[in-house]
């Protein structure tokens, strides 16, 4: 196993705090629109970079910590059983961000391309696949503990409601920190990779 260095570590952090910033900002903006939680912004976005930058292990401890600082500030759970309310817990808050590091799958195909419009797809790519990760999480907390929300009448149930809520919010953050990924890499290419030749030398 690889050792994360210091820089790295420091970088971990920054990322977690930073996606804990966006994503209480974004939180605020949205507040009593997704009356079940949800919003829409960037707040996937520092750990997409971070696991392009750093690669999967980074991006997922980054992600872990942001659930940790989440957690601090408040935790809703619904559940009426305690294996249920941590199995809540799970889904909407430990597990969530942390799939969204799954986006790491891609990141050697990202590194070793050669060619800009071939590493614009991969960060699309990651940035999908992190993106439903997250969704289906959401999605099946949403089936599990969030049935009552669905409206009486609404053809086919609480199944599909799940996916028409969750949706909501995650395909837009799936499309603005996809956009953002590719303006950020057209734009500053060097945010995707290490300076420092010393550390690039101790980590291979």
């Amino acid at each position: 196993m690889k050792k994360i260095s210091t820089t790295c570590l420091a970088e971990i952090a920054i990322m977690a705090t930073l996606a804990l910033a966006l994503d209480f900002l974004q939180g605020g903006l949205f507040k009593g629109v997704f009356v079940n939680g949800g919003s829409i912004g960037f707040a996937m976005l520092p750990i997409l970079v971070l696991t392009y930058r750093r690669g999967f292990i980074p991006g997922l401890i980054s992600a872990f910590i942001l659930s940790f600082l989440q957690m601090l500030g408040g935790i809703y759970a619904i559940a009426d059983s305690w294996y249920m309310v941590l199995l809540q817990i799970m889904l909407d808050y430990i597990v969530a961000y942390p799939l969204v590091a799954f986006a790491g799958i891609f990141f050697k195909a990202f590194k070793n391309s050669t060619t800009q419009n071939n590493k614009i797809k991969y960060l699309w790519l990651g940035t999908i696949v992190g993106g439903l990760l997250k969704l289906l999480s959401h999605y099946l907390a949403g089936v599990i503990f969030w049935s009552s929300s669905t409206p009486e009448g609404f053809v086919g149930g609480a199944y599909l409601y799940s996916l028409v809520y969750n949706g909501g919010f995650m395909i837009p953050n799936i499309i603005l920190c996809g956009l953002a990924l590719t303006l950020m890499f057209i734009k500053a290419p060097q945010l995707f990779e290490i300076q420092d030749r010393k550390e690039k030398i101790s980590n291979e």
